[in-house]
């Protein structure tokens, strides 16, 4: 099993050295000590320029780091190196992952963060399922299993949703490991119907490394969360 370092303890220090990062970008030195090439002393020999990038998580809206490069190394492991990824919907450089849990997906051919994704799929309506008794109950294993992961483990929900409830299954055989399984994400869309609700979305919320989590979330209009 793995454990995520402390995520509020993390960004509170980055909301913290966020002017910090600043200065360091355009002066080139952190705390005191010129900011060098990520692989400086590794197979290949530094060349050219040195290129600051702030380098961003899921978890926040403030850079977490700096990841400098020189020329000869920027993009030369992966763009723009090894851990990292740039987001083609934010156009950030965001790192790959703290755990074995990645942060980005390919979506139609584009490289996006779990939060642009998320967007991506809260606008498309195709993800939606309509609160209505026959949608409800035809829905099957099968529409739970192509559930999108846009969410991380500890990421924040986007605002325009709000949490519901959630099952976990086994990533392996798909068997419910926490919760009613199926019949609970009904049970919990039917709930939803008789608030008034009218459409609701289910989105896998955390990828574990021996189940998945599949939430229940609705639009944030109407009342609050049951359980988290």
């Amino acid at each position: 099993m793995w454990s995520l370092p402390d995520i509020n303890r993390m960004n509170s220090e980055a909301a913290s050295q966020k002017r910090q990062l600043e200065r360091a970008l355009k002066s080139g030195k952190l705390d005191g000590k010129k900011l060098e090439c990520e692989w400086k002393g590794h197979d290949a020999e530094c060349e050219g320029e040195l290129r600051h990038y702030p380098w961003f998580d899921i978890f926040s809206e403030d850079p977490k780091g700096i990841l400098t490069l020189c020329e000869r190394h920027d993009g030369y492991y992966g763009s723009p190196s090894e851990g990292y990824f740039e987001c083609e919907g934010c156009n950030r450089v965001m790192v790959e992952n703290y755990t074995w849990e990645l942060y980005y997906v390919i979506y139609e051919a584009s490289q996006l963060c779990l939060p642009c994704y998320a967007q991506e799929v809260l606008n498309d309506a195709g993800h939606w399922i309509p609160l209505t008794d026959e949608r409800i109950e035809s829905l099957t294993f099968n529409d739970v299993r192509k559930t999108p992961h846009c969410i991380g483990v500890e990421m924040p929900v986007p605002k325009q949703i709000r949490f519901v409830n959630n099952v976990e299954f086994d990533s392996m055989d798909g068997h419910c490991i926490s919760g009613g399984g199926l019949e609970e994400i009904k049970e919990t869309l039917r709930q939803l119907q008789d608030e008034g609700e009218t459409r609701a979305i289910l989105i896998l919320d955390a990828a574990y490394q021996f189940a998945v989590s599949v939430g229940v979330y609705a639009p944030k209009a109407l009342a609050h969360s049951t359980r988290r």
